[in-house]
C-alpha cells in the first residue's frame, strides 16, 4: 500500500512538473511583439439597479470577470475571486462546516453564523434572507460569468444588512451548443469533477452545470464532500418579454475541526480542536431553490422586472459542546419572496433622468430543534431539548433617481422604506425563548459626481443604513446564554436594537490612458448600536448593542495593460475599524463585567490587505501564466483585544494555463496552481469571541493543484 502511495505521489509530482515546464517553455519561445496591448474595456454593471458603465457610477464598484473566476482557479470557494476586490476581506476558514468570513469595509466580520452585514444576490435571487443572514454554499463558480461587488453609501439602497453588496451572475447559454467535462486533483486528497452543458437555439439559451467536490482537509477532522448543480434557462415570452428561470441545489457533508487555542496552534496547526474528534463535530446542508426573472419592455423608456423565488434549506450541525440540549442544531428553513422593479429613462427639462422604483418582499420560516451531542450522536432530552418555530419577514419600497445635469455633473439620490419583523414561538415548555419585534427604517443616500475630463471624475456620496438582528441573534438573552436549559424567563433577546450607520465616501476614478485604469476611495462610517457579542457560554452567544463604532479607511485598485502582453492588477485596502464608545460585556455568571474600551479594534478585521497580480497571456491565448501576491494585516480575536493577535502575513501563488484547439469541434485546456510558494505558516481567519479561546484557524502551507477540461462544440 505504501509503495502504491509513493508511486501515485511520484506521478503527481511528475505531472505537475511537466505542466509547469510546458508553460514556461512557451514563455521562453514566445515572440516579443510590438506594444499592441488593447485598450481596457468599458465595463457595464447593474449593481446600481440599472446598467451603467463603472466610470459613470458614483460608487465603489468592482467587477470580477469570467477569466478571473475560471482561468487557473480552483473554483471551490468565493474567497478566490473576492480576494482581488479592495475593501473586501474574504477569509477562508479551511473548514467547509463553516461559511467564509466575509467582511466589507469591516461590516460582517463578527458574524458567528453565516454571512451578516453584506447583501448577497445570485441571478436576482437573494442569498440573504429576510432577517439579514446570508448563505453562499449554493454559489456555483464553474458556471459563474461575473461577480459585481459594491461598497459604500450606494449599498444602502439594498436594505437591511447591506454594508456591501455582492451580486453573482450565471453564464448565458450559447452561441453554440457545447459540452464541457472538467476535473482537478490537488493536495490533501482534493478532487473535483463535473460536467457543464450550454447552448442556444433561436431565442432559447441554457446552461447546466453539475459537479462533485471532495477534500480530506488540511487539518484533522476537516474532510468534506459537496455536490452542486445549477441550471439557467432563458427564452422570449413574447416580443418584449424575456424570461429567465434559475434552479440550483447544494448538498454538503463536512467535518468540523473547530478552532485552536494559541498553545494548540503553536504545537500543531494541523490538529483538530478540543473534543472535535471525540464529539465528531460536523455539518450537513441540503438546499434547493428556484426562481425567475421576468423582464418586460413596456416601451422605449420603461422596463419592468419581476423576480419571484422560493427554496428550502436543511442544516444539521453537531457542535463540540456536550451541554444538555445544545450540542446539536437541526434547522429547516423555508424561504420565499420577490422583487418588482420599474426602470424609467427619459428627460426632465432636457436633463437625462433614470428612475428605479420597486417593492421588495422576503420571508423565511424556520423550524429549529436542538439535542444533546453524546459522542457524535444526537440525544433527545425531555428537560433540555428545544423545539421552536421562528419567522422573519421584510417589506421594502425603494426609489432611486439619477440626473445627468451636463457632460460634467451628475446627481444621484435614493430612498428606501423598510419594515422587518422577527418572531419566535416554542413548541415545548423548555427555554422560553419566545417573543416578537418589529424594525422600521427610512434609509437614504445621495451622491454628486464631477467629470474632470472625458477620462477622469471625482465624486462624493453620503448615505444612511440599518442592520437588524438575525433570528439567531435574538434567540438568547444573556440570562438564556448563561443558564441554558434552566432559564425559564427573560430567555430571549427581542429587545436588541438595529444598528444604524451613516457613511460618507470620496472617490476618484480614472482611465489615465487607454491602457491604465484606476480607482481610489476614502470612506468613513459611524455606527450607533452596533450588534456585538454581550455574553458567551459554551456555544451559546447572547448579543448586545455597542453604543458607537467607527470604520474608516482607504481603498484603491489599478489595472495596467503592459507591453509584451503583460497585465498587472492591484488592489489595496487600509482599514481602521474601532470602538468609539466603551461598553460592558458579561462573563458567564452575569455578575462580572468586562469593559470593551474606546479605541479597541473590531475583531476579525485585518488592518490592511493587498492583492497584486502579474499576468502574461500569449496573443492567441494558447498559454497564460501569472504570479499572485496576497498580504493581510494582523487581526484581533476578541472585542477586549486581550487574546493573542493573529499576525499579518504575505503569500505568493503561481498559476498557468495551456490550451489546444483541435479540428472537429474539440478543444482542451490544462492548468496548474502552486499556492503559498514559500511555505509560510499563518492564521488564515479567526473565530471572533470564542468562549474557550479556540479562536485560530490555520491556513495550509505549500499546496498544489492541477486540472483539465475538454470542450466539444456541436456544429
Amino acid at each position: 500500500m505504501l509503495k502504491n502511495n509513493s508511486r501515485i505521489l511520484a506521478f503527481r509530482k511528475e505531472a505537475l512538473t511537466l505542466l509547469i515546464g510546458s508553460v514556461f517553455i512557451e514563455l521562453a519561445l514566445a515572440n516579443k511583439p510590438e506594444y499592441e496591448a488593447p485598450p481596457l474595456d468599458e465595463i457595464v454593471v447593474s449593481a446600481s439597479g440599472y446598467e451603467q458603465k463603472i466610470m459613470d457610477t458614483a460608487a465603489s464598484i468592482n467587477l470580477v470577470t469570467i477569466n478571473q473566476i475560471q482561468n487557473g482557479q480552483a473554483r471551490d470557494n468565493l474567497s478566490e475571486p473576492l480576494n482581488r476586490v479592495p475593501g473586501i476581506f474574504a477569509l477562508n476558514r479551511q473548514n467547509y462546516a463553516q461559511d467564509l468570513q466575509i467582511s466589507s469595509r469591516g461590516f460582517g466580520a463578527n458574524s458567528t453564523f453565516g454571512t451578516r452585514g453584506i447583501r448577497l444576490i445570485v441571478d436576482n435571487i437573494p442569498g440573504t434572507v429576510a432577517d439579514g443572514q446570508g448563505q453562499i454554499s449554493h454559489i456555483d463558480l464553474p458556471s459563474t460569468d461575473r461577480i459585481e461587488v459594491m461598497r459604500g453609501p450606494f449599498s444602502v439602497l439594498y436594505g437591511n444588512s447591506s454594508g456591501g453588496v455582492i451580486r453573482v451572475f450565471t453564464q448565458d447559454g450559447g452561441p453554440k451548443t457545447e459540452v464541457q467535462p472538467y476535473f482537478e486533483v490537488g493536495s490533501y486528497g482534493q478532487r473535483r469533477a463535473g460536467l457543464k452543458a450550454s447552448g442556444k437555439s433561436d431565442e432559447l439559451g441554457y446552461v447546466i452545470d453539475a459537479g462533485q467536490f471532495h477534500t480530506n482537509g488540511y487539518r484533522d477532522q476537516s474532510a468534506a464532500d459537496r455536490r452542486n448543480a445549477n441550471a439557467k434557462l432563458s427564452f422570449m415570452g413574447g416580443p418584449d418579454t424575456r424570461i429567465t428561470l434559475i434552479a440550483n441545489n447544494v448538498s454538503l457533508k463536512a467535518q468540523d475541526p473547530t478552532g485552536l487555542t494559541e498553545s494548540q496552534l503553536i504545537a500543531n496547526p494541523k490538529q483538530a480542536g478540543t473534543s472535535a474528534v471525540s464529539q465528531n463535530s460536523r455539518k450537513s446542508v441540503d438546499q434547493t431553490q428556484v426562481g425567475a426573472s421576468i423582464d418586460f419592455r413596456i416601451n422605449a423608456n420603461n422596463n419592468f422586472l419581476f423576480s419571484p423565488y422560493l427554496g428550502q434549506r436543511h442544516v444539521l450541525q453537531y457542535l463540540t459542546s456536550a451541554t444538555a440540549g445544545s450540542g446539536v442544531i437541526d434547522l429547516v428553513r423555508s424561504f420565499y419572496g420577490m422583487d418588482s422593479k420599474w426602470v424609467h429613462q427619459n428627460k426632465f427639462f432636457d436633463i437625462p433622468l433614470t428612475m428605479v422604483t420597486g417593492i421588495d418582499m422576503n420571508e423565511n420560516d424556520d423550524r429549529r430543534r436542538t439535542y444533546t451531542n453524546s459522542g457524535g450522536t444526537a440525544v433527545y432530552s425531555s428537560t433540555a431539548s428545544q423545539d421552536y418555530a421562528m419567522n422573519a419577514k421584510n417589506f421594502d419600497q425603494y426609489l432611486q433617481a439619477d440626473f445627468r445635469f451636463s457632460e460634467r455633473f451628475a446627481f444621484n439620490a435614493g430612498i428606501r422604506n423598510s419594515q422587518t419583523n422577527l418572531s419566535s414561538t416554542t413548541n415545548n415548555s423548555i427555554n422560553l425563548n419566545t417573543g416578537s419585534t418589529e424594525f422600521r427604517a427610512m434609509t437614504y443616500m445621495a451622491s454628486l459626481q464631477y467629470y474632470l475630463n472625458e477620462m477622469s471624475n471625482v465624486y462624493v456620496s453620503y448615505g444612511s443604513s440599518f442592520d437588524t438582528p438575525t433570528l439567531n441573534q435574538v434567540f438568547y438573552s444573556a440570562n438564556g446564554a448563561v443558564n441554558g436549559s434552566s432559564c425559564t424567563s427573560s430567555c430571549s433577546n427581542f429587545g436588541l436594537l438595529a444598528a444604524k450607520t451613516k457613511q460618507v465616501e470620496l472617490g476618484f476614478k480614472s482611465r489615465l490612458s487607454p491602457f491604465i485604469k484606476t480607482n481610489i476611495a476614502v470612506f468613513n462610517a459611524d455606527t450607533a448600536n452596533d450588534i456585538v457579542i454581550g455574553a458567551s457560554n459554551a456555544g451559546r452567544n447572547s448579543f448586545t448593542n455597542a453604543p458607537k463604532t467607527n470604520r474608516q479607511g482607504v481603498e484603491g485598485g489599478a489595472q495596467f495593460k503592459l507591453p509584451y502582453n503583460f497585465e498587472t492588477n492591484l488592489a489595496y485596502t487600509w482599514l481602521r475599524a474601532t470602538v468609539k464608545e466603551s461598553y460592558l460585556t458579561n462573563s458567564t455568571n452575569l455578575s462580572t463585567f468586562n469593559t470593551v474600551a474606546s479605541g479597541n479594534r473590531i475583531p476579525g478585521v485585518p488592518n490592511q490587505g493587498l492583492f497584486a497580480e502579474l499576468l502574461w497571456v500569449k496573443p492567441n491565448k494558447s498559454v497564460e501564466a501569472a504570479i499572485e501576491a496576497r498580504a493581510n494585516g494582523a487581526m484581533d480575536a476578541n472585542d477586549l483585544n486581550t487574546q493573542y493577535k493573529a499576525p499579518g502575513y504575505a503569500v505568493m501563488n503561481i498559476r498557468g494555463v495551456v490550451r489546444q484547439e483541435i479540428a472537429g469541434g474539440w478543444s482542451f485546456s490544462q492548468f496548474f496552481r502552486l499556492n503559498n510558494v514559500f511555505d509560510r505558516s499563518y492564521v488564515g481567519s479567526v473565530i471572533v469571541n470564542q468562549f474557550f479561546l479556540r479562536s485560530y484557524e490555520p491556513a495550509p502551507t505549500r499546496n498544489w493543484m492541477i486540472g483539465a477540461k475538454a470542450s466539444y462544440q456541436f456544429k
